[in-house]
């Protein structure tokens, strides 16, 4: 099968009757959506709490009977302990508790979300699955940090791969393209791909629901290369050349869904790089996702919207300038500008953002913190702020600039405060409908206040050029 047919499946084919735009950040305002937000029209919950547990089941007997660990080796007697005893903080690397806790996570919100649960009624089965794994899983005592990642990652990134699987999944389709579509969608949410087979449904040929294609959707990859300058220097011989391969994918509209169900508007970002910059890092350097929650409209002129928002985030970022993984709330002012007598989808409009973020969990690169298991970073609660501006051309080109910083309070490791955050600048022009060239900008900067030790402070700006290819085509 070509290349083209497999980025076709993969990404999903997309909109619905709308002209697709450059989504490299929320483009021009769309129709929202008002259907079922369910892929079935009743609940399984027999169903649900059988899978979330072979969900637990399966990683917990690679690791008690396959690999002997110590930890998996439980009984009446560590249930009775970690009832009894206070939380603690895990002490994991860096990938197992900020990837892998929230995949997991993923997976026990799935086990409702896929069996009729609407978004907010999986929510307490990401968290109930998380604390079922702490309190009977394990032989340690149970973790908070692994009760926030599992929980408020695995609803970010759980809603995010059940609604990319929408759009990956079609009823309609037939043969070899079929097979590949139901392939491909399990891939990204199993629990789904499962109750598919179990109900026939992988073969069965009919109607797509109105809930798998949202108001607007276009993938975007780009391949290229970064220099990160880890001493604010890019000619030094410690600046690090990276190849990077980077999957943008923006759902619905911002400034449009924010008001609609949850997640009708979200960012998904995947970025892999070169083994070699990354070391023990691994090959994923950047993973995201940021979903709308709800809004209320403010303003709807003739050539403004202003909207009061809520979104959830998931961020992963593990390259050689820093490492940083948490869970967010962000809530403020986002607003789209057009000329007043923009009534198509090819006019220039413009989008800002002025947020606020509320972190709920984060952890960060601490240089005086190691503990045995591995874990080198600091656990922490805190504010930040976000501002951006997005000026996009449909079908030709985007812009984006902005800044984002924040501050993140220690509560476990070491005695310390942490300010992080920069400035950043994207602009892409497709030459066709399909390909094109950009470059982006981001001034990386932290400064650590430590108790009893001297501050630091880093600046590692980052500077990367691409080539890009539209997930549908651009259309003119």
């Amino acid at each position: 099968m070509r290349v083209r047919v497999l980025l076709f499946v993969l990404v999903g084919t997309a909109s619905t009757g709308s002209a697709q735009q450059l989504s490299s950040v929320a483009d021009a305002a769309l129709p929202s959506r008002t259907a079922a937000d369910t892929l079935h029209t009743r609940t399984r919950p027999v169903r649900a709490l059988g899978e979330l547990f072979i969900v637990q089941l399966i990683p917990f007997t690679v690791n008690n009977v396959i690999r002997d660990k110590e930890w998996a080796r439980v009984g009446l007697q560590s249930w009775e302990e970690n009832l009894e005893n206070p939380w603690q903080w895990d002490n994991d690397h860096f990938i197992a508790n900020q990837f892998g806790h929230p995949y997991h996570g993923n997976l026990y919100f799935n086990s409702a979300r896929t069996n009729g649960y609407s978004f907010w009624a999986s929510v307490p089965w990401a968290y109930g699955g998380s604390a079922m794994w702490e309190l009977f899983a394990e032989q340690f005592a149970p973790s908070a940090n692994d009760l926030l990642n599992t929980g408020t990652g695995g609803v970010t990134l759980g809603e995010s791969l059940y609604r990319l699987s929408s759009l990956v999944l079609d009823n309609r389709a037939t043969g070899s393209e079929r097979t590949w579509r139901e392939i491909f969608a399990t891939l990204l949410d199993p629990v789904r791909g499962f109750n598919r087979l179990l109900d026939g449904e992988v073969s069965h040929v009919g109607p797509n629901p109105p809930d798998w294609r949202p108001s607007h959707d276009q993938g975007l990859l780009d391949v290229g290369y970064r220099r990160i300058a880890v001493n604010n220097s890019f000619s030094g011989s410690q600046a690090v050349d990276q190849a990077v391969a980077h999957f943008h994918l923006g759902y619905g509209d911002l400034a449009t869904d924010v008001r609609s169900k949850p997640f009708s508007h979200f960012e998904f970002n995947a970025e892999l790089s070169d083994e070699a910059s990354q070391g023990e890092r691994g090959r994923l350097s950047l993973l995201t996702a940021r979903g709308t929650l709800g809004g209320i409209e403010l303003h709807h002129g003739s050539t403004a919207r202003h909207t009061l928002g809520a979104l959830l985030t998931y961020e992963y970022y593990n390259n050689p300038a820093f490492e940083y993984g948490g869970q967010s709330v962000y809530g403020g002012l986002i607003s789209e500008f057009h000329k007043a007598d923009d009534k198509d989808d090819k006019k220039v409009r413009a989008t800002t953002e002025v947020l606020l973020q509320g972190i709920i969990i984060g952890a960060t690169l601490s240089e005086h913190y190691y503990a045995g298991e591995g874990r080198n970073y600091d656990y922490g609660m805190g504010l930040g702020t976000r501002l951006a501006a997005t000026l996009v051309k449909p079908a030709r080109g985007a812009i984006r600039v902005g800044w984002g910083g924040r501050w993140l309070h220690t509560l476990n490791g070491a005695q310390s405060a942490h300010y992080q955050g920069g400035g950043f600048f994207e602009a892409r022009l497709f030459v066709t409908s399909k390909f094109g060239l950009g470059a982006s900008y981001y001034n990386y900067h932290r400064k650590t206040n430590y108790t009893g030790f001297a501050t630091v402070t880093q600046t590692s700006p980052m500077l990367n050029f691409f080539l890009t290819t539209a997930m549908p085509s651009l259309t003119p």
